[in-house]
């Protein structure tokens, strides 16, 4: 069927939040076809009970297991996420009478409010300090306190499971098509490159030429790969500005059919702040305006503190914006340096209209648990905030420095994490540092990357920017209820 499928959100006892329950179904209507509606025959059942044996259920309901123990943990608790071993898979929540039921279309556990959980970054939030400084680690997460050696696309799974009980009992099926199609199938991949190093003809890319050598003898303990580099910027000392690969990227990315966003810091405010001035360096050189015209996207890449500083990034989006005389749409905080309490207040009130900041800087795989944009909420406010997050789950230097890959490996593993994302018709973000590019960061990683866009292109998977999405995640999502 073409038309989207009606069905009713119905609530059985007080939940843990109820705009929070609707906001996180919304995301399971956006991929299956459905809208949310008031009275429709298909009905999912929001049970907030200690007896499950009292639930009055139609045959055709979906009806998700929900007790006060959840509110309590999500409101009062520090810990991860309670998992328990279902048929179904590891579910969270688990009802404490769940045992006793074996009926079609129930779910044993409150996928709900552990997808809910996991989309909002909960464990974080609660756990590390708000005026802190630094990134969260892989190992610092709930994770690896729950048993797992890396991050899953759970969210997924369990907002997916609602989907499959409903098509046990019946429900009708949803072919996606037309409008809903661009973003959901066959995958999605949103190219990205931080600029986190721009050379000039004055030092010719020597500063970074340096720490690259020293990275490769401290970091990645490979003599070999320091020679590389070493001679490969031998050969390209003679070009104005080694290490600048925005016009090859351009160029080469239009060749391969795919567009891709660039993310700029406008100014060094922080010793761990890319060191360049881009009102100084625009002036120089023709390479902003030349990926604008090109129709390639520009994005704020905002400074070390700015994640944590009330109203920084809406004054560096100001100071970009004057800069490229256009506005801007995209975000990422440089080194994930950010709280989730204070981050996506400060998105929105900036006015951007999507971020790429969740994930981890040393772990590859969904840190959210999602291979699919979404929009975080605002637990004091009990509504969405207007922003997108599009999950990226794959950056360069990671596989460089924290798995210390090959070229040959990295692609491999790529390819491994990008599988689901096909597969589920996900959309998911990955990052690429413009001067890894230039073959002068880790040798062969610049291959890797050009290898991996054929190789996707191939399957048919869309490499884009988030910019270029940003229309149809808007409609997609204001079809998925009726007020």
């Amino acid at each position: 069927m073409s038309e989207r499928l009606p069905v009713e959100v119905a609530f059985l006892g007080e939940p843990f939040d109820r705009e929070a329950v609707i906001h996180t179904l919304r995301h399971v209507a956006m991929r299956m076809g459905w809208t949310l509606r008031p009275r429709a025959e298909c009905r999912i059942i929001y049970a907030t009970t200690e007896n499950p044996a009292e639930i009055t259920a139609r045959e055709g309901d979906v009806v998700i297991l929900s007790s006060q123990d959840v509110k309590s943990h999500m409101t009062e608790s520090r810990d991860g996420i309670r998992l328990r071993e279902d048929h179904a898979g590891r579910l969270p929540f688990y009802h404490p009478k769940g045992d006793g039921i074996d009926r079609r279309g129930w779910i044993r556990g409150d996928v709900v409010a552990g997808a809910h959980a996991l989309l909002n970054l909960l464990f974080e939030r609660k756990n590390r300090p708000e005026n802190g400084d630094g990134w969260i680690r892989f190992a610092e997460d709930w994770w690896t306190g729950a048993g797992f050696r890396k991050p899953e696309p759970l969210a997924d799974l369990w907002l997916n499971s609602i989907a499959l009980e409903a098509e046990k009992i019946g429900w009708p099926h949803f072919e996606r098509q037309g409008k809903d199609a661009p973003i959901l199938a066959p995958g999605t991949v949103v190219l990205t490159h931080d600029v986190d190093y721009m050379p000039t003809r004055a030092n010719r890319g020597m500063p970074r030429f340096l720490r690259a050598v020293l990275r490769q003898l401290w970091t990645r303990r490979s003599a070999t790969q320091a020679w590389r580099v070493m001679s490969n910027y031998r050969k390209a000392f003679l070009r104005p500005t080694p290490y600048n690969a925005i016009k090859t990227i351009a160029d080469t990315e239009t060749i391969l059919g795919a567009v891709s966003s660039f993310q700029f810091t406008v100014k060094r405010r922080h010793g761990s702040d890319p060191a360049y001035d881009l009102s100084r360096y625009y002036r120089a050189e023709d390479d902003l305006r030349n990926l604008l015209e090109r129709e390639f996207e520009i994005c704020l890449h905002g400074s070390y503190k700015a994640g944590r500083m009330p109203g920084q990034i809406a004054r560096e989006k100001t100071e970009l914006e004057s800069i490229l005389g256009t506005s801007i749409s995209g975000y990422r905080q440089h080194y994930l340096n950010f709280h989730p309490a204070t981050f996506f207040p400060q998105l929105e009130s900036a006015g951007l209209e999507y971020d790429m900041s969740v994930g981890y800087n040393d772990m590859s795989g969904p840190r959210a648990g999602t291979l699919f944009p979404f929009k975080p909420y605002d637990i004091e406010k009990a509504k969405p905030f207007s922003v997108w997050e599009i999950p990226f789950i794959l950056m360069d230097t990671t596989l460089a420095t924290t798995y210390r890959f090959s070229s040959g490996e990295a692609l491999d593993h790529c390819m491994e994490q990008i599988r689901p994302v096909e597969k589920s018709g996900g959309c998911v973000s990955l990052i690429w540092h413009q001067e890894q590019l230039s073959g002068l960061l880790d040798p062969g990683f610049d291959g890797t990357y050009w290898t991996l866009l054929e190789g996707l292109r191939e399957r048919g998977i869309r490499l884009t920017s988030g910019q270029r999405l940003l229309p149809a995640m808007d409609e997609l999502w204001r079809i998925s209820i009726e007020e």
